[in-house]
């Protein structure tokens, strides 16, 4: 297993919270997820350099307790060196729980499952 993931949730305009078992995801909330290891991008970046909006060349996939979730951005994360983010929305019909697998798939390959919060 991967562990838990680090996960945003951004639920209406309530200011952002990080998704926690006390604090967990729902169907319809926009997720972050922060991670490494998606490729290389469009514009390339350089290492070592603080990133643009730059998108993942290839296409990022996206499940959530075995449900498609609707990726709305997959890359660098703006003004930081090396990190990804995927944006997300929180498919409905997740059965709820405190270590729910989410999964990420870029160029076929799919990362170890992570866990994230869902009610």
């Amino acid at each position: 297993s991967g562990g838990s993931a680090i996960v945003e949730d951004y639920r209406g305009t309530a200011p952002a919270f990080l998704v926690t078992s006390s604090a967990p995801a729902k169907a319809g909330d926009v997720l972050v997820i922060y991670c490494a290891g998606l490729g290389v991008t469009n514009p390339p970046v350089a290492d070592g350099v603080a990133s643009p909006a730059a998108q993942t060349q290839a296409p990022v996939t996206v499940t959530i307790g075995g449900r498609s979730a609707n990726v709305a951005f997959a890359g660098l994360t703006p003004t930081l060196v090396g990190l990804y983010q995927v944006n997300v929305t929180m498919p409905a019909g997740v059965t709820p729980g405190n270590a729910v697998p989410l999964m990420l798939t870029v160029a076929g390959q799919t990362g170890p499952a992570a866990t994230v919060a869902a009610q």
